[in-house]
């Protein structure tokens, strides 16, 4: 801590939809007090993120299999999901803490399709440009 501001943990992961990786990542999430966690391809049973306590705050989009998500895991700060900026490949939120606010995207790149043919480089494009 630097003169009473808390500084936030963020870290970013793929789960490769495994259990066993979910299973690690809560244990982390609490030894290391991590605030924010952008996941790619989470663990799921019928299109919903499973293995997480219920005091996380998860944020998919999308209806059917979701390749990213965020988990927020401290109520002091304020998060909104982006609906219009995601989809089942990305996922944007804005948070609010303290006098602190970013937009954070969570995005999964499929490496078998050209880059440029993928939603969810529309949808970083449209990203960019609301937040000019």
């Amino acid at each position: 801590m630097t003169q009473g501001k808390k500084k936030l943990k963020c870290i970013q992961l793929n789960l490769q939809n495994s259990r066993l990786a979910t299973d690690n990542l809560i244990k982390t999430i609490e030894e290391e007090n991590i605030d924010i966690l952008c996941l790619q391809e989470p663990y799921e049973i019928r299109n919903k993120t499973a293995g997480m306590p219920r005091r996380l705050k998860i944020f998919t989009a999308g209806e059917g299999k979701h390749r990213t998500a965020t988990v927020v895991d401290n109520n002091h700060i304020d998060t909104i999901l982006k609906k219009q900026l995601s989809d089942d490949d990305a996922v944007v939120i804005e948070t609010i803490s303290r006098d602190l606010k970013m937009i954070i995207a969570s995005m999964c790149f499929d490496i078998t399709r050209h880059i440029e043919k993928q939603t969810v480089v529309n949808s970083l494009e449209n990203t960019l440009t609301n937040l000019k």
